[in-house]
Formats: structure tokens, sequence, C-alpha cells
């Protein structure tokens, strides 16, 4: 692994011209709020190896820029940045909401590099003001040295689910099975269309789990989800960490448990754990998120 110096990737040292933003034009910008799987996937699709990269925005109903794009978009850039090796970690503090309409920039910074493991900071921008940052860890394909996996069998499959075409931010195939704890979710989805691509697969799988843990935990409270049918309350993600297990394959149905673990003094924590179609665990996540009442 490298050594203890940190290496800055920054090429807006030298004033070039190429390293000043220039307008982006967001994507699905005639229906806030509304967007098709093409359009996710166009903006998972960073454009640039050379920091500032720049990143363009899906258009959200509340007018912030999405952290479940801005997962994805990580996971995308962290591994065009690091050529054969996989993100295994990230964790992300969302520092504001940024605007959806505005240029966004990834400022990158090179914490690791070895035969093994990779670790990148990037820094998303708009201008001058710090929207998120994601420390991400990647590594290197090995062989097991010890094998250790969890696993359920006892869920019915995704055909016992009830089809919910109506998830907000996930056009693709979703059922949920029925609520076996108040405070437990239990969603299969898959994603036919997401391509060939297992870096996109994975970053898809990243904005998923942004989208569930705060969410459920409103609807198991009465209260809806969407920002606009709650005015009242004040809901939003600080931070995320991902954890891929094993290879995944999102074209497959693929099984998400959500479970809220703690919500008090203004703040809500929910886990999700990922499984295969064949009950193995592929990934883990934890959210923490701000919840509570709205300030006038």
């Amino acid at each position: 692994m490298g050594g203890r110096s940190v290496e800055t990737i920054d090429p807006q040292r030298d004033g070039s011209p190429s390293a000043r933003p220039d307008p982006l034009v967001p994507v699905n910008a005639q229906a806030p709020g509304v967007f098709t799987l093409s359009d996710l996937l166009a903006v998972l699709d960073l454009d640039g190896d050379v920091p500032p990269v720049p990143a363009r925005c899906l258009v959200s109903a509340h007018g912030g820029i999405l952290g479940a794009q801005l997962l994805g978009q990580q996971i995308v850039l962290a591994e065009r940045l690091a050529p054969g090796k996989t993100v295994h970690s990230l964790h992300t503090i969302f520092s504001r909401p940024g605007d959806c309409r505005q240029p966004l920039w990834v400022d990158v910074e090179r914490l690791a590099h070895g035969g093994s493991i990779d670790a990148l900071a990037l820094s998303f921008r708009q201008g001058s003001l710090h929207i998120c940052r994601a420390d991400v860890m990647l590594r290197a394909a090995e062989a097991d040295f010890l094998s250790v996996q969890a696993s359920r069998v006892d869920l019915p499959g995704p055909e016992a689910g009830v089809p919910r075409p109506d998830r907000p931010m996930m056009p693709w195939e979703v059922r949920v099975l029925p609520r076996a704890e108040p405070h437990r979710l239990d969603q299969w989805q898959r994603i036919p269309d997401a391509g060939a691509d297992p870096t996109v697969w994975r970053a898809l799988l990243a904005h998923s789990c942004e989208l569930l843990p705060l969410a459920d935990l409103l609807a198991a409270a009465g209260i809806p989800p969407l920002p606009g049918e709650r005015p009242q309350v004040a809901a939003a993600v600080l931070s995320q960490t991902v954890t891929f297990l094993d290879d995944l394959d999102v074209r497959d149905w693929h099984l998400f448990q959500v479970r809220t673990v703690h919500a008090g003094h203004g703040r809500a924590v929910g886990r999700i754990e990922v499984f295969g179609p064949d009950g193995v665990q592929r990934a883990a996540a934890e959210v923490v998120g701000l919840l509570r009442p709205a300030r006038p």
C-alpha cells in the first residue's frame, strides 16, 4: 500500500482554461423529480479522467442535488480512476443540498495506491460551495484466505411481493413483501436494462440504498415520504456508508432488507442488507438521516 504522503490531483493550480467550469445541462429538466433509467445512466456516465471532473445532475422536485445520484457517481468515478480495482466501501458525508440546475464539479485526492488497495477522496462542489465528500476504498481481485458468508433462505421470493411501479426515483421492477416487523422493509428489485457494466451495477445498488431507510421510516409512521407532501417535516440523508461484500448483477432479483435501528434527537439510523437471488449477502449499507419538525 502507499506511504504516508497525500497526493492532491488539482489541475486548477495552473489556471488552464480547461479547468474553468462551463455550464452543464441537467438531465430531465422538463420533468423535475421524474426520470427514466436512461436519464439516470446518463448522469452516471461521468466524462473525464483529469480532475476537476464535470458531473451532470438529475433535476429534483426539491431543487437540491439527489444524494442517491451522487453515490452512484462516486462509485463510477472511483473505479474509472483506479483501473483494475472495484469499490469495496465508501463513506459519504452530505454537507449541503446544492442546486441541481447548476454545474457540479468533482475534485480528487489520492490517499493511497498499492497493488491490492486504492483509496480516494472525492469532493463534489458547486463553485466554492462544498456539497459532499466521499472516502472510497477500492480493492483488487484476490483469492479467498477465509470464507464466511451471511445468507437468508427464510424469506419468500419476489413472486410473493406486491409490485410497486410507483416507487419514487426507482424506474425498474420493485416488489415489496408483506411487512413482518413495524420498522423493517423487505423489497425485491431487479433492473433488467442496466447494461453489462459491473461498475454501473454497483452504482445503481448504492443509489437504491440511499432512497429506502428514511422513506420507509416515514411511511411506517404514516408520514408521506415525498417532500412536497410533508411540509411540516424536515428529512434528509446526512451520511451513508456502502460496503460491497461479493460480486452482484442487478439485472437479477436482489432483496433489500431495510431496518430502522434508531430514531431520536432529530436523527434516524437505518441499516440495509442486500441479498442475491441465492440468498447470499452481497452488500450492506448504513444511513444516518436528519428527521425533525420543519423550521418556520
